[in-house]
């Protein structure tokens, strides 16, 4: 009769005398019980390799093997591929295992057998990946997710950012890909940018939002946060926000953080406008809104000052529609087109346009910026200026207004008096 195959008797002598030693044992081979899996018998008429003239077989093959005392890990969506091949061994050691789980390699190197450790040499890595915990996300088995994730992906990332997960359901404005999936953004494993960021900012910006990255790269007038230090992320929080566009702020107060000062730009100097604000209370319609984009494109534009549609920059201009593409967006054209009028503007002479004497002319018409300060009273009604700038000199406008219409007297004419 064969020998009693217990541990007693198989790790006797030399051959499996370091058998049940190792810091993982099977419950198994720690109870002795070599049986529970293998099969013993004796070698009739063949030459036996295992001493004694035994013959040693495996009660079960493969994952059958491993069913007979463990659940079954074959039964959700997505299942690990060696388990798929019945290959339980092909992770764990059957015996024992200095690695815990009874694994091969420690985890991650066991991991890196079949999977590519490219993401993992990146230059900044996820803590569970530094750590080598593929585990902390993944199932080593099966889940009902894909890539064998613990969860579903859009709660995954929530079981250590708790504090965004806080933060959004507080926001009115959520980015859309932070609703779909951390990883629309983020290499759950490694990245060589900051913050496992897929791409460099606005590089990834530009993959859903490739107008707005390229207005600010290639425009003639460059918003310069579009292009300088943190990009995109300047003025818009990449995952939530209280305000429209993710702005962190209300659009105003973000504009006027940066606009606090006097700007050296490329020809010339942009104003303080906080402070001019400050000062002159009654803003142009849009600024009473406190809607700086009405008139600005905020990443970049093909015009002057980053505006949205054609505005001249120049004192004088010969007239045509176009010119005053950005004013006509609000203001009627006919104002500027019709000689007489009664009703398109207050500035007339009885029904003498004249908006149309200053403007509509073939050359040298008054641009809307030779008389009308576009931000802000600064002290006349409708926006008329008190000093307007011309080759260097502060010319006084002497603009007197009167119930029915008035008069002024600037560098360029003597006093003339108007009356609707």
């Amino acid at each position: 009769m064969p020998a009693q195959a217990g541990t007693d008797s198989c790790v006797a002598g030399k051959c499996h005398s370091t058998m049940g030693k190792a810091k993982a044992v099977h419950p198994p081979v720690k109870d002795g019980m070599c049986t529970a899996c293998h099969a013993v018998s004796e070698t009739k008429g063949k030459s036996s390799k295992h001493p004694g003239g035994l013959t040693i077989t495996l009660v079960q093959q493969g994952a059958d093997l491993c069913t007979m005392c463990h659940e079954a890990k074959n039964t959700k969506k997505v299942v690990h591929a060696p388990i798929m091949g019945g290959d339980c061994t092909g992770c764990h050691n059957p015996h024992q295992s200095p690695n815990k789980g009874m694994l091969r390699e420690p985890a991650p190197k066991l991991c890196f057998q079949c999977h590519a450790d490219t993401a993992f040499k990146s230059a900044v890595l996820h803590p569970p990946v530094a750590s080598g915990d593929c585990s902390t996300c993944h199932d080593n088995h099966q889940s009902d997710f894909s890539q064998r994730l613990v969860m579903d992906r859009s709660r995954l990332c929530f079981m250590c950012h708790s504090d965004k997960e806080e933060a959004l359901k507080k926001k009115k404005v959520v980015h859309a890909p932070v609703k779909q999936s951390c990883v629309k953004c983020h290499d759950p494993h490694g990245s060589p940018n900051a913050t496992l960021l897929t791409s460099t900012v606005p590089t990834l910006c530009a993959a859903c939002h490739p107008n707005e990255v390229q207005s600010g790269q290639k425009s003639f007038s460059k918003h310069a946060p579009t292009n300088e230090g943190k990009r995109c992320l300047t003025c818009h929080d990449a995952h939530a926000s209280d305000h429209r566009k993710l702005l962190p702020q209300p659009q105003m107060e973000l504009c006027l953080g940066c606009h606090d000062r006097e700007i050296k730009a490329a020809s010339s100097t942009i104003r303080d406008m906080k402070g001019f604000l400050q000062k002159n209370k009654v803003g142009h319609g849009p600024l009473k809104d406190k809607n700086c984009s009405a008139c600005h494109d905020p990443h970049g534009s093909d015009y002057w000052r980053l505006m949205e549609k054609y505005y001249t920059s120049e004192f004088y201009a010969s007239y045509a529609d176009g010119r005053y593409a950005l004013c006509f967006s609000c203001h009627a054209s006919a104002a500027f087109t019709e000689m007489t009028t009664k009703a398109e503007t207050k500035f007339r002479d009885g029904s003498r346009n004249l908006h149309f004497v200053h403007v509509n002319k073939k050359q040298k018409g008054r641009t809307c910026k030779t008389c009308h300060e576009v931000h802000a009273d600064t002290g006349q009604p409708r926006h008329i200026k008190d000093m307007v700038r011309f080759s260097g000199w502060e010319m006084p406008m002497n603009f007197i207004p009167t119930r029915s219409g008035g008069s002024c007297a600037p560098g360029c004419h003597g006093e003339k008096k108007y009356s609707r």
